[in-house]
């Protein structure tokens, strides 16, 4: 989906979800369909390690290899050599990382971060036209609104409103309504999904029971017993 929404050319794709896990996964899958893809992480995880750190907008920056990006290299050594760096150094650092970040991130075709990542200060001055947005009914409503707001005009919402909706620790947030998902309220709002109807995990015999409850005798198997 996110490899043809690509090839429309209409800009650069936004794709979140609402946990660091599942948009490590989406980036991972969607570098293999040959698009370029840029992981953008929050300033507090960049010294934790995943499968897409190729892709991470920190290391990517720090890896940089061109001539005119000589004196970032230099800098950066020397802040891990000695640690802080002089009032006029790290000022003339953050300008050319800022700049190198700014760089990356406008050559990729796509940016993959989470809900809450998208109100990054990185991202203020990008505009995207399209958004996907996995595990939609996991996050919460308010979640989805900060990259909807980054000049959304085709939206897409994948997810499952029957099963594990947004969990909201706090009792009060979660009497007040915010367990409720934007893809449940679109759906309850007479916006009908596009459901998949075949289901490869389950044992079919496992499947008729979730198949009647939740999904009016829809779920078809893509598996039989024999499988599983």
């Amino acid at each position: 989906m996110v490899y043809h929404l690509a090839k429309q050319n209409v800009g650069q794709v936004l794709v979140c979800a609402p946990s660091n896990v599942a948009v490590d996964q989406l980036a991972e899958k969607i570098e293999k369909t040959g698009l370029r893809v840029v992981r953008l992480a929050a300033k507090s995880r960049e010294s934790s390690t995943s499968s897409v750190d190729h892709l991470a907008l920190h290391n990517l920056v720090r890896n940089l290899d061109t001539p005119d990006k000589a004196e970032l290299r230099k800098l950066f050594l020397l802040k891990e050599e000695i640690g802080d760096l002089t009032a006029a150094d790290a000022k003339r650092f953050r300008q050319l990382r800022s700049k190198a970040e700014r760089e990356i991130l406008m050559a990729a075709d796509v940016i993959c971060t989470t809900c809450v990542g998208a109100g990054d200060p990185r991202l203020a001055n990008l505009r995207f036209r399209q958004l996907l947005i996995d595990e939609s009914t996991q996050a919460m409503e308010a979640e989805c609104f900060i990259p909807i707001v980054l000049g959304v005009k085709q939206l897409v919402l994948v997810g499952d409103h029957c099963q594990l909706g947004p969990v909201v620790m706090c009792k009060k947030a979660a009497k007040a309504g915010l367990t409720q998902s934007l893809f449940e309220r679109l759906v309850l709002l007479g916006i009908r999904p596009i459901r998949l109807q075949v289901q490869y995990r389950m044992h079919p015999v496992l499947s008729e029971f979730p198949s009647n409850m939740f999904y009016e005798g829809t779920l078809q198997n893509g598996v039989n017993e024999i499988d599983r």
